[in-house]
């Protein structure tokens, strides 16, 4: 199997643990993590050294509470970390993953029934043989599927799950309840219901040898199988199980040729404990890595996700763009054979309604008729004014222009060419505004349409109000980057209907209305780079807010006086 695929066919899937250094230093480190594993067996076989001097010299001591809790805590370390490989198991599907599961939940359950079985002898040292045997089978069994890349289903896995948890319980039950079927657990002539408190210090049967010996070849080969497995993956989740199962090896081997209650039948427990505490201790850490791992790809993906989202808008507008300049090169198209369809025969009634209006003889009511006709061919040249400036916009022309000035002017001809004698207008200036610079007669334009939609708001009279500002000035900060134009009536306001729709060329709730003011507007406000806001309420009104910034698409323009250009009127 290559060394990618044994990648694949990790342990653990989830818990993500392996050794992420760069090629010269992953040699040094991985040398590090078998320099701890062999001092940590080198203590061990140097303790089992000690514990066979005292077991020689009849040293022995028998106490089942602390024996009791020492098992206790085993057990409960056990369903543990069996717990977080059956969360491993159902993730993933691995079949290792399943083996591993149920070598720990049996040793846990064994251990618990070996703990609170002192009324028995043979209970007491078969649990103890059985948890042991179970756990180095499904260790073993583990560490031979891991480079199997079967992956259960999902109803299959909780079958294993409830299948194996079934036979583990039902099995310790059955054994608990029927002990005259075990053979005998030590090496002297005992009732099966002997409480281990009795002081007796018989050597195991052969059947307890066997059974322990055979555990602890299993154990040692899962061991080699786990090591060669981190040699190849660097995952130090192998390193730590392959540790623990030559530390099991140990323990097992030695308790096989042990004494009930003397030095080394105590020995195995301190293993025990070590193998047990190094194992929380180990996956916990997993653990917290994976987390920290987690969090912080969950925080790279929010950061992907909202630069996938920018990108999408930008997109979004850039397509809105391209679509809106293909209708506009449509449009433009047409532009030019209107005009020429259209203006010139206006221009032809136009001429001749002049001719027959100086008639002598043109009665009051033909005039009047006459003037109709006239009023009518300026609206419809209007109109075609209109669609023209919006299909095909003239050049910009830009200019520094003091957008105060251009306001006071634009209202002064607004004010002397339209009905507003019944209009009372607020203006609010900002006198410390910078010049701007813009296309001042598109900018006119734009305030001239908003102005024309303000007063056919207010039909009963009403109150324009304008205001100018810097909105990006502050009390610390006096630059300023950007001006305001706000527009603000007091007429019927929009609909909520009405209101999302505005800025959309040829769309119109007038009677005779073309639909391309407000369109004109957005149109030349971003080709200045700035953008229009609308806000309104259906009877109370509409205020539209300019923002241009101060210096769009400026190169190099002189600050002098002489920059400022005078606007004609319109």
């Amino acid at each position: 199997m290559t060394k990618e695929n044994l990648k694949e066919a990790a342990l653990f899937t989830n818990i993500v643990y392996r050794l992420d250094y760069p090629g010269d230093k992953i040699s040094q480190i991985r040398n590090k993590f078998y320099w701890v594993s062999g001092i940590l067996l080198g203590i061990v076989f140097l303790m089992s050294i000690g514990s066979q001097i005292l077991s020689h010299h009849n040293i022995f001591w028998i106490d089942t509470s602390v024996h009791s809790l020492l098992e206790s805590y085993c057990g409960i370390i056990s369903i543990i970390i069996a717990y977080i490989i059956y969360r491993e198991y159902k993730s993933s599907g691995k079949r290792s993953n399943l083996f591993l599961f149920l070598g720990f939940f049996s040793m846990g359950i064994f251990d618990f029934f070996h703990a609170y079985s002192n009324y028995c002898v043979t209970l007491f040292v078969w649990f103890h043989s059985l948890s042991a045997f179970s756990g180095g089978a499904f260790f073993l069994w583990s560490a031979i599927s891991v480079k199997s890349s079967t992956k259960d289903p999902p109803w299959l896995r909780h079958v294993f799950i409830l299948s194996g948890i079934t036979i583990t319980m039902v099995s310790a039950v059955a054994i608990s309840s029927f002990p005259s079927f075990l053979p005998g657990a030590v090496m002297i002539d005992l009732s099966h219901h002997t409480p281990v408190t009795f002081p007796i210090r018989g050597e195991f049967t052969g059947y307890l040898v066997v059974v322990n010996i055979l555990s602890s070849i299993f154990f040692l080969f899962s061991g080699l199988k786990f090591l060669r497995y981190f040699k190849v993956t660097n995952d130090v989740l192998f390193h730590i199980f392959s540790t623990s199962a030559f530390l099991f090896f140990t323990s097992e081997f030695l308790f096989a040729f042990s004494i009930l209650w003397d030095a080394s039948w105590w020995y195995w427990h301190i293993i025990k404990l070590i193998i047990f505490v190094g194992l929380i201790f180990g996956l916990a850490h997993g653990l917290t890595r994976t987390f920290n791992e987690l969090h912080e790809a969950r925080r790279k993906l929010i950061g992907t996700v909202e630069e996938l989202r920018h990108a999408y808008e930008n997109l979004k507008d850039t397509q809105e763009g391209l679509l809106e300049a293909e209708k506009l090169a449509s449009i433009g198209k047409m532009a030019a054979t209107i005009a020429h369809e259209i203006r010139n025969p206006l221009g032809a009634i136009s001429n001749s309604i002049g001719i027959f209006k100086r008639h002598k003889e043109l009665v009051d009511e033909d005039r009047e008729l006459m003037d109709i006709v006239e009023n009518e061919i300026g609206r419809l040249n209007g109109i075609i004014t209109d669609f023209l400036n919006y299909a095909k916009p003239p050049p910009i022309n830009k200019s520094l222009t003091d957008i105060n000035i251009l306001l006071d002017e634009t209202l002064l001809f607004f004010s002397n060419n339209g009905n507003v004698s019944s209009i009372r207008i607020h203006k609010h200036l900002d006198s410390a505004l910078p010049l701007v610079f813009i296309d001042r007669n598109a900018v006119k334009q734009c305030l001239w349409n908003i102005f024309i939609n303000a007063i056919q708001a207010m039909p009963s009279g009403g109150t324009l109000t304008v205001r100018t500002q810097c909105p990006t000035r502050t009390e610390g900060n006096a630059h300023c980057d950007d001006v305001s134009i706000i527009i603000r009536d007091s007429g019927t306001g929009m609909t909520e209907e009405t209101l999302p729709r505005a800025f959309h060329p040829f769309y119109s709730t007038k009677a005779k209305g073309t639909g391309l003011g407000l369109a004109i507007v957005e149109r030349i406000i971003r080709q200045h780079g700035g953008h229009v806001s609308l806000s309104s309420k259906e009877g109370e009104g509409t205020e539209v807010e300019i923002t241009i910034p101060v210096n769009h698409g400026r190169n190099v323009v002189g600050e002098g006086a002489e920059d400022v250009v005078n606007i004609d009127s319109r």
